[in-house]
């Protein structure tokens, strides 16, 4: 299954492939589909979702481990220059945590505006420490500034597995609920900020994301 992009009712849902590892190809059609949300004036949400049991599994190793070293971190600053257009993306962006968020998959759940994951299956987890992997300076910049504490500790040290329950309880996501209702908790959720002002919202977001976006920048 390829990246699919419906808008409905002011609602624009993105649903990524098939497990959602990102390569040069599917990140591509991530970034087209940002553009064509962008460019739809009906639009005034954006939902991110997964198919089955993936939310997203993050990079795709197969490729990274294959590719140039050059070429491989090129493709990494590139993903994270994504995740600097959530963190200022002119509409409110819901991730409907569907399955596992892997990685950069738990990342574009941190770049989002709310959070609303399956109850039931699926896990956020960062598994950079069990991939013998440490984090380039702007997914330090992302995580460290989005997660603290014991939650920071667990998930960045430990690779810590949470499921969606735990991860309500502990303030990682803003609800759980069950796969039947994911995506129309994830419409209600994002009701206070809908119809804002898109140039309004995009800079009070780029301005409360600046040192995050800063290191991005400076990749």
């Amino acid at each position: 299954m390829t990246l699919s992009l419906d808008i409905q009712d002011g609602k624009a849902l993105l649903t990524m492939p098939e497990e959602g590892k990102f390569n040069p190809d599917s990140l591509a059609a991530f970034n087209a589909g940002l553009d064509k949300v962008i460019a739809n004036d009906s639009a005034k949400l954006l939902i991110i979702t997964g198919r089955d049991k993936h939310f997203a599994q993050g990079l795709d190793l197969d490729f990274l481990y294959k590719a140039e070293p050059d070429a491989a971190v090129s493709f990494v600053n590139d993903c994270m220059q994504m995740i600097g257009r959530l963190l200022q993306f002119p509409l409110p962006v819901v991730s409907a945590i569907n399955g596992h968020a892997f990685g950069l998959g738990c990342m574009i759940a941190l770049a989002s505006d709310y959070k609303v994951m399956r109850s039931d299956r699926g896990f956020l987890c960062l598994p950079e420490i069990d991939l013998g992997m440490t984090l380039i300076p702007s997914m330090n910049a992302l995580v460290t500034a989005k997660l603290s504490g014991s939650l920071l500790r667990d998930m960045l040290l430990a690779g810590k597995r949470i499921g969606g329950d735990e991860a309500a309880e502990r303030g990682l996501i803003d609800t759980s609920c069950t796969l039947d209702l994911l995506l129309a908790r994830s419409g209600e959720i994002a009701q206070p900020m809908l119809g804002k002002d898109r140039k309004t919202l995009a800079g009070l977001k780029a301005d409360m994301h600046r040192p995050i976006l800063e290191v991005i920048a400076a990749a």
